[in-house]
């Protein structure tokens, strides 16, 4: 089983913003091979204009937030596991030395944004009673991004529930209430049971225009903790 998986702030002096693009198009294949290409598409994020600088902008908007509490309100998490990295280096993964010389391989992140939402959450008619009942108590974590890399083959097995488990503690040590998050419902249906496994209620459908010109259809859940 791979772990302990090890999680840290994303660092904009740093590799991870390339990691999280590579993880972003590692996706793709995957997706399209499990027959649920619909959710992002065929083409690869980083072929998108304005992707790359997107996420390096993020990168810095959490390091910002984190270090100040000012600015864009989001934190990036990243998700690592122990690797001997020994006749894999140039394999184009990320990877980090610590001080002890133990290296570590990225394998997942999330992106968490404190009391706001993401602007796809805010356009659909019938979701708006749900973010104004949310904004007006506050004290709320929507959990907008969570990607693991499909190159690390089994060794990102677990990370998404190590990384909403990060997600949850963040908002226990900071005070909030609920938990938000969304996914595609599209293709074979299995995120909704994902995000239900790991405790979260449907709220509602949507369905919002997406990047191949379709309608994107999903679904608003939250996860109550107070």
């Amino acid at each position: 089983m791979p772990g302990p998986f090890y999680i840290r702030d994303a660092a904009a002096s740093s590799h991870d913003a390339q990691f999280i693009i590579d993880a972003f198009d590692s996706t793709i294949p995957h997706l399209a091979a499990a027959g649920n290409a619909g959710q992002w598409g065929s083409e690869l994020f980083s072929r998108n204009p304005g992707f790359g600088q997107a996420i390096r902008d993020a990168v810095a908007q959490s390091e910002n937030f984190r270090d100040t509490g000012h600015g864009e309100r989001v934190r990036i998490l990243i998700a690592e596991i122990e690797d001997d990295a020994t006749g894999t280096l140039g394999d184009g993964l990320a990877r980090r030395v610590d001080e002890l010389g133990k290296t570590y391989v990225s394998v997942g992140a999330v992106k968490l944004r404190d009391d706001h939402f993401a602007s796809h959450i805010l356009s659909p008619k019938n979701l708006k009673p749900h973010v104004a009942a949310a904004n007006e108590a506050g004290s709320f974590v929507f959990l907008d991004v969570l990607v693991a890399d499909y190159r690390v083959d089994q060794r990102r097995k677990g990370v998404g529930v190590a990384l909403v488990n990060e997600v949850k503690q963040y908002a226990i040590e900071h005070g909030k209430n609920t938990i938000w998050v969304d996914c595609w419902t599209g293709g074979t249906g299995r995120l909704v049971g994902y995000y239900e496994d790991m405790g979260f209620k449907p709220v509602d459908s949507f369905e919002i225009p997406s990047r191949n010109n379709t309608m994107w259809q999903g679904k608003l859940f939250r996860m109550d903790l107070a």
